[in-house]
Parts: C-alpha cells; structure tokens; sequence
C-alpha cells in the first residue's frame, strides 16, 4: 500500500470512529436538548475535516532508524506487459472516490436548479394572512411568501433572495397553527440555514462512502428542526396547537408526497411530533454537564483514533512494504556526494553545494517526502524478448513541491531497463520533504525492479 492510500485509510477509519461516536454518544449521556446536540454533531464533521491537520507527531525513529532512512527506497515490480499507462491500485482508489463525490455534487447541483424552477412555478401568497404577518413581527425575519401545489409540506430556500414555500393546503390550518408553521420556516432564513444545509449536502459528496457521516447527517437534519421546533413554542407559548399543525402536515405529505425537494426531503415530520410531545426541557446545570461529558467523550474517541490508525504510519516504518525493506541496505541508503553538491552528506545533514543546489539528506529533523503518485515503468520490449530482468538504483531530487528535478542511475542490472526506471521515477511525485515545518529539497535512492512472471 502507498502512503498515500495509508494515509487516506487512516483519514476513513479515524473519520468513521469520530463520526459515529458522535451519533451515539449524546444519546449514551442522554444529551436531550436538540440545539446542543446539533452543536456537537456539526463540530464533529467539522473536525473529521480537520483531522489530518492535527494529527500527533510520529513516532521516533528505532536505533540506526535514521542511518537506513536517509534515502528510503521503493520496489517497483514491472509484470511483462505492464505499460507506462496501466493503473494502479492507487490511481483506482482515487478515480472511485472522485466518480462517487462527483456524483453527488451533480445530483445536488441537479437539485438547487429544481429548487430554482420550483421557486419560479410557484405563485406568491396573496393576500398575506394576518397569522403569516404575526410570525414576521415575532420572528423579526421577512423573505419571500410563496404558495405551491409541488410541495407538501413548508420548505425555506435560498441564502441571498430567502423564500418561503407554502403547501396549498397551508390555508386549511387554523390561524394560530399557520403562525407557528410560519415561524418554524421564518426562524430557518432567519438563522441561514439554506446555507447550513448546503455545507452538509456538499460534505456528505466528499463523504459518501463514509456510512457514519450519511446517519449523522441525517441527525444533524432532525435536531436542527427539532431545535426550531422548541424555540417556536417557547415564542408563541401554544405547545398544543403547533402540535396539532405538525400532526396536520405530516398527514398532508402522506397524501402528497412530493419529490420536487431533493435535499430538502428529510423533515422527519412524525419523529419531531412525538420529540415535542414528549419533550422536558433539561435545567441549565443538567446541560452544562452532559454536553461537557459528550465533549470529552468525543475528544478521547477522536485521540484514540489517531493513535490506534495514525498518519504517515506507512511512509514512516520500513517494514510497511515487504518488498521495501528488502530492498534498500545501508549502503544503498547513504552514498558518498559527488562533485556540484548534489549527493552525499550525513543524515539530516546538507550536501555540498550552495544556494540553490543546496540539499538535504532525510534523518534527524529532516521529514522525509510522502509519495503522491507513482508511474509505472513500461518493461522494455527488448528486455522481455531477452527475459531480461533486474533492478534499477535511481536516486533522484526532490524539490521545495514534491516534483522530482534530477534522477541518475546509480547500479542497473542491465543498460535496457535503465532507461524505462528513469523516465518512470521522473514522473512520480510526493508531498515535499520538510524541516521544522518548512518545505525542503532533499535526495533519495529509490529501486525499480523488473521481474518476469
């Protein structure tokens, strides 16, 4: 496995561990009150984001570590037939990842322009009803008042022109029932959440093959509404007949389900009657407590994750790869320069060289780079005919960028493959090696073998 594929398996399982922490844990510590639980869940998705940034330093090096990784080497098998444009198992895991997120952002960008149309096709809500213009004045919101036969159920779009969107069955409900629904769907532009739910939509397309991020999502959407819920009680002080408009609605979206809103689907209308029915209020000391405790908890999840799957595990242990270890001796590691500065040096140390031609050696506080992509070498059609096969040490720069600058050969097994190794390894490319932080030029020895089945 690549370090780049390790890091991105580490990122899933850490990501999954917090993700799924957070949909339990409130629950474990009876966390009740939807506004804090949306709090924590929303910062847990923020943090799985965030996670390859705050990762914990790695560990040490082992005695004679830093002698023997002053130029890690990669073996690179060529099977006959194996072609510079073949794809690896890298190049795979990346192209399935990106075909799933673009998917999911065509399908959310195919719904906010039915949301578009959706708003055009609508009529405006004439002439306003008295309850409607109550909700305003409670709320102190104000956005667009429009009716359609499309939606079953109240629905807040847009974040620069907001809108509010009525079922036509939104004048069946008596006055102080339209007040409370027009307030629900006042207090979401009030509070921005279009764009809220925006965020989460395009998170989940970078997350979709997280299962955790999909049920916490999922979540996220009930306590936001859940938390509306309370707070439009809590204004207008008729518990029972909000009550009774959320039972109205929900039996309204059972008759006329409605696909225009795609990812404005997930009102979970019943759950949140049966939550406001039930619903006692936490005290203040009580909330304080739970949500320190889910806090905590989710912290030593997020710690424990890094330490049990951390980054870089398999760039940094040369047992990672067999082939790796095998491959590389400490003669092959550290080599004597050469004239110009490029090559030589000890561990951590600099070549010989000045200004831009100065380069370090990995060891010490020298990181060294992680390998982004690698491209095959193409087996030389000659050397198949032959059965020629061998290795190939190239020891190549690597630059401030991660590009590789310079390769040359340093032992070949035969002159045909020499060539294939070189042209492969000046393609590959890595994240930067760095000291104290700071991006840096440094060499390393890496060996292409060639074998035939």
């Amino acid at each position: 496995m690549t370090p780049l594929l390790a890091d991105l398996a580490s990122w899933w399982l850490q990501s999954g561990l917090l993700l799924g922490a957070a949909l339990l844990v409130p629950a474990a510590v009876r966390l009740r009150d939807p506004a804090a639980r949306l709090r924590i869940a929303q910062a847990a998705l923020l943090a799985a984001f965030a996670l390859p940034f705050v990762q914990p330093p790695r560990p040490a090096d082992g005695a004679g570590g830093a002698s023997i990784r002053t130029a890690f080497s990669l073996v690179v098998p060529v099977e006959p037939g194996a072609t510079a444009g073949a794809p690896s198992l890298e190049t795979a895991v990346l192209a399935a990842l990106s075909a799933g997120a673009l998917l999911r952002l065509g399908w959310l960008g195919a719904g906010l322009l039915s949301l578009r149309a959706l708003r055009r096709r609508a009529r405006p809500l004439a002439p306003v009803p008295a309850s409607v213009v109550s909700a305003e004045e409670r709320t102190g919101a104000c956005a667009e008042l429009l009716v359609s036969s499309e939606v079953a159920s109240p629905v807040a779009i847009g974040w620069r022109r907001p809108a509010v969107i009525l079922p036509e069955r939104f004048a069946a409900l008596g006055a102080s029932e339209q007040e409370a629904v027009a307030c629900h769907e006042l207090l979401h532009v009030k509070r921005r959440d279009s764009r809220a739910v925006l965020l989460e939509e395009l998170a989940r397309a970078l997350l979709w093959s997280q299962p955790a991020a999909w049920g916490l999502l999922s979540g996220i959407s009930l306590a936001r509404e859940q938390a509306i819920d309370g707070d439009v009680v809590r204004s207008t002080g008729d518990r029972r007949s909000y009550l009774r408009a959320l039972a109205r609605l929900a039996a309204f979206a059972q008759e006329a389900p409605s696909g225009a809103l795609p990812f404005h689907t997930r009102s979970h209308l019943l759950r949140r009657v049966a939550h406001l029915a039930k619903e006692v209020p936490m005290s203040r000391r009580s909330l304080v407590l739970t949500t320190t405790a889910a806090a905590a908890l989710l912290l030593l999840v997020g710690a424990a994750g890094a330490a049990a799957v951390p980054f870089g595990s398999s760039a940094g242990d040369p047992g990672a790869e067999p082939a790796a270890s095998s491959a590389a001796s400490p003669s092959d590691a550290v080599r004597e320069g050469v004239a110009g500065g490029v090559w030589g040096g000890a561990a951590g140390g600099v070549a010989e060289g000045t200004g831009d031609d100065v380069i370090l050696k990995v060891g010490g506080d020298v990181k060294e780079p992680v390998e982004i992509q690698r491209v095959q070498p193409t087996y030389p059609e000659e050397a198949r005919k032959n059965r020629v096969q061998g290795r190939v040490v190239v020891r190549a720069v690597i630059d401030e960028k991660g590009v590789v600058t310079k390769v040359e050969a340093v032992e070949s097994s035969d002159p045909m493959l020499t060539e294939s190794a070189l042209d492969a390894v000046k393609k590959w490319t890595y994240k930067p090696a760095t000291k104290k932080g700071k991006p840096v030029k440094v060499f390393l020895t890496v060996t292409v073998s060639f074998k035939l089945s």
